[in-house]
């Protein structure tokens, strides 16, 4: 999100500095790893509407930087409501198509879904190189003029009577204004400033199974977890659970949760017969959530906040990117 706002505002002629507490990549948040999955399903119109939105600005992306970063695989939907999904791509007239299960193992034979099974499917649906559009989004901001500066750990901000002050362990920087998009460290960042932002840090596990992933969409379980996976290119299917793990601090190691990884190879056994039950990689990463997965996209003063996104915020990045941009251009 931090390098999605800084090409907005590089964009748009400001100057602009990225700071990056680690280095570019680093696996101790939320950004990390090869790939996510785009998807215009959501049972909220409002999310279809930002997602078709954010589609087109992937797009545009992908023109300037002459790179493919949307792999359209479509994608599967499973679950006792998905009609709420259906209603609400209907509603924003996105193409969808409801089958039963049969229809879908015989479209997609990598998938196993009983015959009478409800499905929705969505041929928008994709696979985003993660690498790639953080690589992307930086090299922009930088090619529109952003400094992009890495291991500069933030110290203080201290607000001034004409901008922002932000001290680094290398060296001090002043601004107008500050966006600050941290993810799970959030809370310690502006917590010294009387801000509190209702988030909750949770350290999720992710799993990598072997099998062939050549013309399997995306899909989303919906329930209590929801579940889902995706190919992953060089790693086979990527599958976990969606905020299933424990409330966590970001500056403290922690290892997989093996009870959730057992939870994704038993679906994983039942909805990819062919896949290999044994991970070939887990891993972890964190989601930054808010009571009811909405976002935190505010300003308060000479500070915007970006707190995305519950875990299901990286499709929407060059949105987000622009809506941050926009409030720290704001005179007030």
């Amino acid at each position: 999100m931090g390098s999605a706002t800084a090409r907005s505002l590089a964009r748009a002629g400001r100057s602009v500095v990225l700071l990056e507490r680690f280095r570019f990549g680093h696996k101790r948040g939320s950004s990390h790893g090869r790939t996510r999955i785009f998807r215009l399903s959501y049972p909220d119109p409002t999310y279809v509407e930002m997602a078709k939105r954010s589609r087109d600005l992937w797009r545009e992306l992908e023109n300037e930087m002459d790179q493919s970063l949307l792999d359209m695989r479509g994608g599967l939907d499973l679950g006792p409501n998905i009609e709420h999904n259906a209603a609400a791509l209907e509603r924003n007239g996105a193409p969808l198509e409801r089958m039963n299960g049969k229809a879908a193992t015989e479209r997609f034979p990598g998938v196993e879904i009983p015959d009478d099974e409800r499905v929705l499917f969505q041929p928008e649906s994709a696979v985003i190189s993660a690498e790639g559009a953080l690589a992307a989004f930086i090299a922009s901001a930088m090619n529109n003029g952003a400094q992009a500066l890495e291991e500069r750990e933030v110290i203080r901000i201290r607000p001034e009577s004409d901008g922002v002050r932000v001290d680094t362990a290398g060296g001090d920087f002043t601004a107008r204004t500050i966006v600050v998009t941290v993810g799970p460290w959030v809370q310690k960042v502006l917590a010294p400033l009387g801000i509190e932002i209702p988030v909750r840090p949770t350290r999720e596990t992710v799993s990598y199974f072997d099998v062939d992933t050549e013309g399997l969409p995306t899909i989303v379980e919906w329930g209590d977890p929801t579940l889902y996976a995706l190919p992953s290119p060089g790693q086979g299917l990527k599958a976990a659970e969606h905020i299933a793990g424990a409330v966590a601090d970001p500056d403290d190691s922690g290892g997989v949760d093996r009870d959730s990884i057992a939870r994704v190879q038993e679906w994983v056994k039942r909805r990819f017969p062919a896949a290999d039950p044994e991970p070939r990689h887990s891993e972890t990463c964190f989601y930054t959530n808010t009571s009811d997965e909405h976002f935190v996209l505010e300003r308060r003063d000479k500070i915007v906040i970006g707190s995305p996104c519950s875990g299901h915020g990286f499709k929407f990045a060059p949105l987000i990117g622009e809506r941050l941009a926009a409030m720290a251009m704001e005179e007030r």
